[in-house]
C-alpha cells in the first residue's frame, strides 16, 4: 500500500475510534441518565405510597372504630321500652362528630334504609344519597364488616363524598345500619403530598376498580370504573411499567393494599414525566458530544489535508533530488570530494574525463598530494624535478585557502575553471568545469529544491498555529470541565476525551519533529546536565503508568557514574520517554528495567549506555529491520491493539543519529525486547547544570494576592480558558483582542506581566511587543510572554530577538505556564 494510502487509513482509523468512542461514551451517559431518572421517579413513588398507605389505614381504621362503637355509643340513648331517643342520639353522634376531624356527618339508619338519628339534622329530613342495594348489602353481611360505597353527591352540600357503613344492632333487637360521612375533598387531603412529587398521579379505588377519590382532582372520572381493576401481584407495591390509572399514558406504576381489602391506593408517574428534568441535560450531553465529533472530523480532515500536501512536498523534493543527482551524473562539470585529511571520498565520470592522467591513480582514500603529484607530471611535462614541485606548491597553497578558485588552459581552446569549498566537517569539496559550457540548468534544479523545502516549512508552521490552537480550546475546556461537579461515568468519560486530545497533541509534535528532521532543522541545545537527574526523571514520571497496569519500573544507576555531561538533555529525554513509554505499552506482565552504565571513550568523552529491558510481547526477527521506518510497526496486529503510529522510533533513531551515537534492539518473539542507547559525550561542569524540565500537568497552588495580568488573545474561547487559568493560580488579569489595544494598556496602565499572542488583527503580537518595548518610562520593562502555537523553533527565536521573555506553547499546560511566570517576574 502506497504511503500516502496508509497514512490516510491511519489517520480516518484515529478518527473513527475517536467518534466511535465518543458516540458509545454520550450513548452509556443518556441510557444511565434515563435509567438513574427513572430510578428516582420510581423511588419516590414508592416512599409516597407507602407513607399514603399509612396514612390511609390510620383514617379508615378511626372510622372503623367509630362506626364499631356505635352500639355501645348510643346505650345511654336507649328509653326503658328499649327504643331510641332520637334526641339523646342526635347529640351524642355530634360530639363524635365535631371530636373527629375527618367526618362530616354521623348517621344510624333503620332496617328500611331510613334515618333513625344524625349528627347533622338535615340528613334526616332529606336522606341519604345511599343505594339501597348498598344498604341490604350492609345489613346482610355475614359477618360485620366496614363497607365503602362510591363517590355520591351530598343532597345537603352539593359536594361528593363517601359513606363508611357498618351493621348495627339497635335497642329494639332489629338491624341497623351505623353510616359515616367523609367528604372526597377531605380524603385527598391524605394524598395531597403527592402533589411534591412532579407529574405524580394517585387514585384511592375500591376493589372493583371504582375510583373512590384522586390527585389531582378528576371530577369528570370519579366514581368510574378503571380497567383493568388492581388485583394480585399488581397489589406488591413493586414498580410496574404499564397504563396510567387516569390517562392511559405509559407510566410507571405502583399500588398496594390498605388494610381493607376493598380499598386500595395507586400510584402513576408518566413516563414522559419522569424524564422531563432529565431532558435537558440529556440535550447537552448530545450537542457536547456532537460538537466533539464534528471538531475530530474536522481535525481528521486537516490533517489528511496536511499529510497530503506533505507528501506531495515530499515527492516534489524526490524528483528534484533525483534530478539533480541525473544532472551531477550527466553533467560536463567534474566533482571531487575529499574528507578533513584532505583524503579522496568521491568523484564523477566527468572528473576523470577532464583529467585523463588520473585515471589510474584515483581512488578513495588516496592523498591529494598524489593526485597534485600527478597532475604536475601532465601538465609540465618537459621541467624539472623542482618546476614540478613549484607547481604542486602552487597547487596546495590555492586548495589550503580553503575558497581557492583557478584556471587551467589546455592550449587547445579548452579552459578548465575550478572551485573549492569546504564542507561543514573540514573537508573539501571540488567542482571542475568546462567554463565554455553553462551552468544555468544545475543552478535552476538548486533553486527549485530550495523553493519547495521553503514552502514546506511554511506549510508546517501553518498547520502547527491552526491545528493546536483548537486543540487548545479543546484540552482546555476539558481541563475546566474535569473541575466541576461529574458523576463517576461522566468523569471517566471525560478523562477518556483528554486522553484522546493528548494523543492526537502527541501525534501533531511527532509529525513535527520528523519534519525538522528531514529539513535538517532539528539542532541541538549543548548544555552541561546531570544523566542521573534525566533519567530518574523520566522513571518517575512514567512510574505511575506502570503501577495502573500493575507492572514493575526498576531504574539501576552505577556507581561512579559522572555528575555532569555535555550534551543535549532534553532531546536524550524525550528518546528515553519513548523508549519507557513503548516498553510499558507492550508489556503486560513483569516489569521494566531501566540500566545506566559508563566507560572511557576516545578524545577524553564518556561513552554512556542506557538500557531498557521489558517483559512484554518481543519483536520477531523479520520485523526487526524495519522497526526504525517511519510509520512502521512490528506488524498490523500490534498497531490494533496498541495503537500509535510508529514515528516514535523513528524520530528516537535520527536524534539518536544526530547526536553522534548508536541505537540498537535485542528481541524475541514473545520473550521481551530491550532498547540500548549509546551516547559519546565529553564531560560537563556540575557547577553549571542546566534544570531538568518536568511536564507538569497539575495547577499550582494560587498565589496570595497574585498579579495584574494584561492578556491579549482575540480567540473567544481561549479568552475564557486562560481567564480560568490565571484565576486559579491566584491571578488577575484583563483581556485585550489585538496587539494595538494591548499597547494602549500597557501605555496607560501598571501591569506586572503581559501575555502576548502572535497572530491577532490591527497588530500582531510581535509588532505589538517591539512597539511596547519604545514606550517611555518603565511601561517598556514590562516582562512579555509569548503565548502562541506557532511551534517551530525559528519562531521562538523570532519572539525573544523583538523583546520577549519567554515563550509558552499551544495547548497550553498549566504547570509550564506557571513556571514561565515565575522565572520571568521573579
Amino acid at each position: 500500500m502506497p504511503l500516502k494510502h496508509r497514512t490516510a487509513v491511519v489517520i480516518w482509523s484515529v478518527v473513527a475510534t475517536l467518534v466511535a468512542a465518543i458516540a458509545l461514551a454520550s450513548a452509556v451517559l443518556v441510557w444511565r441518565g434515563e435509567r438513574e431518572a427513572n430510578a428516582e421517579a420510581e423511588d419516590r413513588a414508592a416512599r409516597f405510597i407507602s407513607g399514603a398507605e399509612a396514612a390511609l389505614n390510620r383514617s379508615l381504621l378511626g372510622v372503623d372504630v367509630v362506626l364499631a362503637g356505635m352500639g355501645e355509643l348510643l346505650e345511654s340513648a336507649v328509653r326503658p321500652d328499649r327504643t331510641l331517643d332520637a334526641a339523646t342520639a342526635t347529640r351524642l353522634l355530634r360530639g363524635v362528630e365535631h371530636r373527629n376531624l375527618m367526618m362530616r356527618n354521623l348517621l344510624v339508619l333503620g332496617p328500611d334504609g331510613r334515618v333513625v338519628a344524625a349528627a347533622q339534622p338535615e340528613s334526616g329530613r332529606m336522606g341519604l344519597p345511599l343505594m339501597p342495594e348498598f344498604v341490604q348489602g350492609v345489613l346482610q353481611q355475614p359477618a360485620p364488616q366496614m363497607a365503602i360505597s362510591r363517590p355520591l353527591l351530598n343532597f345537603t352540600t352539593s359536594e361528593r363524598s363517601l359513606y363508611f357503613a357498618r351493621p348495627l344492632q339497635l335497642p329494639d333487637g332489629t338491624r341497623g345500619v351505623a353510616v359515616a360521612e367523609m367528604p372526597v375533598s377531605l380524603m385527598a387531603t391524605l394524598l395531597a403530598p403527592a402533589a411534591e412529587v412532579p407529574g405524580l398521579q394517585v387514585t384511592l379505588e375500591r376493589d372493583d376498580g371504582r375510583l373512590l377519590a384522586a390527585v389531582p382532582a378528576n371530577e369528570l372520572r370519579m366514581g368510574e370504573r378503571l380497567e383493568p381493576p388492581l388485583a394480585g401481584a399488581a397489589l406488591n407495591g413493586k414498580p410496574m411499567r404499564t397504563a396510567g390509572r387516569l390517562d392511559g399514558e405509559p407510566a410507571i406504576v405502583l399500588a398496594r393494599p390498605t388494610l381493607y381489602s376493598s380499598v386500595m391506593v395507586a400510584a402513576s408517574i408518566p413516563l414522559a414525566a419522569a424524564l422531563r428534568e432529565y431532558a435537558h441535560e440529556r440535550l447537552v450531553i448530545l450537542s457536547v458530544a456532537a460538537a466533539f465529533a464534528l471538531f475530530i472530523v474536522g481535525v481528521g480532515g486537516l490533517t489528511h489535508w496536511h499529510f497530503a500536501g506533505l507528501e506531495r512536498a515530499r515527492r516534489e523534493i524526490a524528483q528534484s533530488k533525483t534530478v539533480l543527482d541525473q544532472a551531477l551524473g550527466a553533467m560536463t562539470d567534474g566533482f571531487l570530494l575529499c574528507d578533513a585529511q584532505d583524503r579522496v571520498l568521491a568523484w564523477n565520470g566527468r572528473y576523470v574525463e577532464l583529467f585523463p592522467w588520473l585515471k589510474d591513480v584515483i581512488a578513495p582514500g588516496v592523498p591529494f598530494l598524489q593526485l597534485a603529484e600527478a597532475g604536475a607530471q601532465a601538465l609540465v611535462p618537459h621541467g624539472d624535478e623542482a618546476a614540478r614541485k613549484a607547481w604542486v606548491d602552487m597547487r596546495l597553497a590555492i586548495r589550503r585557502k580553503g575558497h581557492g578558485m583557478y584556471e587551467l588552459d589546455w592550449g587547445n581552446g579548452i579552459v578548465i575553471d575550478a572551485v573549492e569549498r569546504p564542507t561543514p566537517d573540514g573537508g573539501t569539496v571540488t567542482v571542475i568545469r568546462d567554463i565554455t559550457a553553462g551552468e544555468r540548468e544545475l543552478a535552476r534544479a538548486k533553486a527549485a529544491a530550495e523553493a519547495a523545502n521553503e514552502s514546506k516549512s511554511r506549510f508546517l508552521a501553518a498547520m502547527s498555529h491552526e491545528m493546536r490552537t483548537p486543540l487548545n480550546a479543546v484540552l482546555g475546556m476539558n481541563r475546566l470541565m474535569l473541575k466541576t461537579p461529574l458523576t463517576d461515568e461522566q468523569r471517566r468519560y471525560a478523562q477518556m476525551i483528554r486522553s484522546s486530545g493528548q494523543a492526537l497533541l502527541e501525534l501533531i509534535n511527532d509529525i513535527l519533529d520528523l519534519s525538522k528532521v528531514e529539513a535538517g532543522r532539528m539542532g541541538l541545545e549543548i548544555v552541561d546536565f546531570s544523566p542521573a537527574a534525566v533519567v530518574e526523571n523520566v522513571v518517575s514520571l512514567l512510574t505511575p503508568r506502570a503501577q495502573s497496569k500493575s507492572l514493575t519500573l526498576d531504574l539501576h544507576l552505577p556507581r561512579g557514574l559522572p555528575p555532569a555531561l555535555r550534551g543535549d538533555p532534553t532531546r536524550l529525554r524525550q528518546v528515553l520517554l519513548n523508549l519507557v513509554g513503548n516498553a510499558l505499552k507492550f508489556t503486560e506482565q513483569g516489569g521494566v528495567e531501566v540500566k545506566v552504565s559508563h566507560r572511557p571513550a576516545a578524545e577524553g568523552k564518556v561513552e554512556l549506555s542506557i538500557a531498557v529491558r521489558d517483559s512484554g510481547i518481543g519483536i520477531a526477527p523479520e520485523a526487526l529491520s524495519k522497526l526504525f521506518e517511519r510509520f512502521v510497526q512490528a506488524d498490523d496486529s500490534t498497531a490494533r491493539r496498541y495503537g500509535g503510529t510508529g514515528l516514535g522510533l523513528a524520530i528516537s533513531a535520527e536524534i539518536v543519529n544526530l547526536m553522534g551515537g548508536r541505537i540498537q534492539v535485542h528481541s524475541q518473539a514473545g520473550a521481551g525486547s530491550t532498547f540500548e542507547v549509546v551516547l559519546a559525550l565529553p564531560p560537563g561542569d556540575a557547577s553549571q547544570l542546566a534544570p531538568v524540565d518536568a511536564v507538569q500537568e497539575t495547577m499550582p497552588a494560587p498565589l496570595a494576592g497574585g498579579l495584574h495580568i494584561l492578556v491579549a488573545e482575540d480567540n473567544d474561547v481561549n479568552q475564557i480558558l486562560i481567564q480560568a487559568l490565571l484565576k486559579d493560580m491566584g491571578h488577575h488579569c484583563d483581556i485585550v483582542d489585538n496587539g494595538r489595544d494591548a499597547v494602549r494598556k500597557v501605555q496607560h496602565g501598571h501591569y506586572d506581566l503581559v501575555l502576548m499572542d502572535i497572530q491577532m488583527p490591527e497588530m500582531d503580537g510581535d509588532a505589538a511587543t517591539r512597539a511596547i518595548r519604545s514606550l517611555p518610562g518603565a511601561a517598556a520593562h514590562v516582562p512579555v510572554i509569548a503565548l502562541t502555537a506557532n511551534a517551530m523553533l525559528e519562531d521562538r527565536e523570532t519572539y525573544l530577538r523583538s523583546g520577549m521573555d519567554d515563550y509558552v506553547l499551544k495547548p497550553v499546560n498549566p504547570g509550564q505556564l506557571s513556571a514561565a511566570i515565575a522565572r520571568v517576574v521573579g
